[in-house]
Parts: C-alpha cells; sequence; structure tokens
C-alpha cells in the first residue's frame, strides 16, 4: 500500500476543499468515472465525495472491499435518502461533513504526513561509479513504474553519467497515472559540497516519499552526508565482493546507519553469483542479494547489460520496498 490520499470526485471545489488538509500529504484526484483498480488498491486513504458515490455503485464491475475509505458529505447531502446505502456499499467507515468535519479529516491525512519520507544513498566502492550510476538508473525507473513519486539526486560525476543511463536504460514504461521523477544533477566535473548535498536531499525528502542519492565513498565529505540518509545500497561486482574497497565502504555505511544492503552482480567472466554472496556473509556484511547478468551479447559493456534487465531493476527496487514497511502508513 502506498502513502497517498485518493480523492474520488468530478468537483473542483471539493478538490480545492481538500487540498487544504493535505499539505505534506500527497493527494491524488480522480473523477468516478476515471477511478482505476489499482488506485483504489494502492491509496492509504480513500475519500469519496457524495456525489460520486452513486457512479462508483453503479461499475460494471464492483469495487473490492477495502479498510480506510471515508464518504465525504456536504450539509446539502443530509437529506440525500441514499447516503448511507452508499456509504454501506462502498465500504465507508466513516462519514464526514465538509467543512463541518474538517477537524476529523485533518487529522486522518496527518496520519500520513507524519510518515518519515526514506532517503536512500547508492554507493559504489569502485573507483569508476558506473555500476553505482547503472543501479542508481534502475532504482529510478523501476520506482517510477511501480508508481512511487522520487526525487533523485547524482552527486557523484561518472564517465558515464547518470542522465545518459536513465536515457540509455530499457524499461517497461509505467502507467499515465504512474510515478514521477525529479532530479538534480551536478556537473561533470567536480562533486558539490557536502552542505548542498544535504539541503538537496532535505529539500526532496519533503516532497516525495523516497529519494535516491548516487553519492562517492571515496570523497571525504560523504560522511556528513550519510547522516540523513535511511538506507544504503552498496552494488558491487561479484568479483569485488571482498576487496578491500568494498569492506571499507560497507563498514563506514555501518556506522552511519544499520540499514545496509549489499547487491552483488554477476560478472558476464562467469563469477558465480552465489560463491560471492556466500563471501559477502562470511565478511559480516548485513544484507545481501545477488543477479546474474542475462546473455547478452560479448561484445555489450557491462553496465549496458545491466541498463537492458528491467527484471534487475525490479530486483533492486525490491530491496527498497522491503526496507519501506518499517516506515509503512499507520492507516
Amino acid at each position: 500500500m502506498s502513502c497517498f490520499v485518493l480523492l474520488i470526485t468530478d468537483l473542483t471545489s471539493m478538490r480545492h476543499e481538500i487540498e487544504q488538509y493535505a499539505r505534506g500529504v500527497r493527494l491524488v484526484a480522480r473523477p468516478p468515472h476515471q477511478l482505476t483498480g489499482e488506485d483504489w488498491n494502492r491509496a492509504a486513504l480513500v475519500l469519496i465525495d457524495a456525489q460520486a458515490a452513486p457512479i462508483l455503485r453503479d461499475r460494471p464491475q464492483e469495487l473490492p472491499a477495502r479498510d480506510a475509505v471515508i464518504l465525504l458529505t456536504d450539509p446539502e447531502d443530509q437529506d440525500e435518502p441514499d447516503l448511507y446505502r452508499h456509504a454501506l456499499t462502498l465500504g465507508a467507515a466513516h462519514l464526514i461533513t465538509v467543512p463541518d468535519g474538517s477537524g476529523a479529516l485533518r487529522t486522518q491525512m496527518s496520519m500520513l504526513a507524519e510518515r518519515p519520507a526514506l532517503v536512500v544513498a547508492v554507493l559504489d566502492p569502485d573507483p569508476s561509479g558506473e555500476v553505482g550510476t547503472a543501479s542508481t538508473a534502475s532504482l529510478a525507473l523501476a520506482g517510477t513504474a511501480a508508481g512511487e513519486h522520487l526525487g533523485l539526486i547524482d552527486a557523484r560525476p561518472t564517465r558515464l553519467s547518470l542522465h545518459r543511463a536513465l536515457q540509455r536504460a530499457r524499461y517497461d514504461a509505467p502507467v499515465a497515472s504512474s510515478g514521477s521523477l525529479r532530479t538534480l544533477f551536478v556537473n561533470e566535473q567536480q562533486a558539490p559540497p557536502h552542505d548542498a548535498v544535504r539541503d538537496a536531499m532535505t529539500d526532496l525528502a519533503r516532497r516525495h516519499a523516497v529519494t535516491l542519492a548516487h553519492l562517492d565513498p571515496h570523497q571525504s565529505d560523504t560522511v556528513a552526508v550519510l547522516g540523513g540518509v535511511d538506507l544504503i545500497i552498496v552494488p558491487v561486482r561479484a568479483r569485488s565482493v571482498t576487496a578491500q574497497a568494498t569492506r571499507s565502504v560497507v563498514t563506514a555505511a555501518c556506522r552511519a546507519t544499520p540499514h545496509v544492503h549489499v547487491h552483488v552482480i554477476g560478472d558476464a567472466a562467469g563469477t558465480d553469483v552465489v560463491e560471492a554472496v556466500a563471501a559477502g556473509i562470511g565478511a559480516g556484511y548485513p544484507s545481501m542479494t545477488g543477479v546474474a547478468p542475462p546473455d547478452m551479447p560479448d561484445e555489450s559493456r557491462h553496465v549496458d547489460v545491466q541498463l537492458a534487465d528491467t527484471s534487475h531493476h525490479r530486483r533492486l527496487w525490491e530491496v527498497v520496498a522491503r526496507y519501506r514497511p518499517r516506515t509503512s502508513c499507520p492507516v
């Protein structure tokens, strides 16, 4: 379940009224005839305008039962004879009159706003940083395809820029109602100062459910930035899983947060992913996954293989999705 409020209404006035109470909460408004089953199932809280209720009841396919549904009425709706029948049919546990009952509505929505935003850092131990660039692009594409609204900071210039990686990556195009991506790119000459990165992370975290930060673990300022990170993903090639550089990055990451995940990417040369993961576990890495590259032409670069593998994108995003229930919506 995602942390957004779904408002079902045809009325602009109702949408503007609810927007006043939704500060800090992602609000998605849908006319009743454009409602999808995915919206209905994924929303943390559903608000139904009483005038839209008959349209929803007359849908050819009945909406599945779900929790956290509220029917919104105005004083003129109180004489509507079918009002309570609408509520019962649609599974609304509460009827709230707007604006008279705005206090109760604000309380329900503020529960979502209290959920802390999630900041994820990607730290590639390799000096080239290309695996980290490709992994960040994969996370961004998989997250938006999953319906998330992401902020992305690229604070590590590499030969393979993140902008180019996003353009080159193959992905399953999300439907129109799915997520969005706001990106902040640094220039390709020099990493920005850590205070600028932290300010950008804070700004994006206020507006987005998930913020991705591609950082350079070899920059001395990075340690200061990691204090504001919730989850750290360390992508590494199988042959380098227990190299000293990888161990050092994982150790530094664990000092910043207990939530550190090492993601092993198989080598086209044939290094066994299972053996690499076992070696990482033996080295004391807290959490690990591994993925082998698909069959690709011999002339393909390794990052091209990673960018073209949509299942790999989703596998990486599952790392974030597994962490998110710890900060899930209480609604």
